[in-house]
């Protein structure tokens, strides 16, 4: 299996978007973020302190960390932030 790739867009991200992945079936997979806006540019991806057991094995795992990471990264209260999440 090979990444699991989610998009972040819209509500307070703006105009803005992010990229979050991980292998989901490897537990020592790191979470990566984009934050270039091109997740096919392999160069663009940044290790993060969260590994694939932090999302528990589930997509729903992975959206809550981009959804804290993205907070943190326009420093905005995760209890406040929103945006809309896609698979790419």
């Amino acid at each position: 299996m090979g990444y699991t790739t989610y998009k972040l867009h819209g509500g307070s991200l703006g105009n803005g978007v992010m990229y979050i992945r991980c292998n989901l079936s490897r537990a020592s997979s790191p979470v990566q973020v984009d934050y270039a806006n091109d997740p096919e540019d392999g160069n663009c991806w940044q290790p993060t302190q969260y590994q694939c057991a932090d999302t528990r094995h589930t997509d729903a795992g992975l959206i809550r960390i981009g959804k804290e990471l993205a907070a943190q990264a326009i420093e905005e209260p995760e209890e406040t932030f929103e945006c809309e999440t896609i698979e790419v």
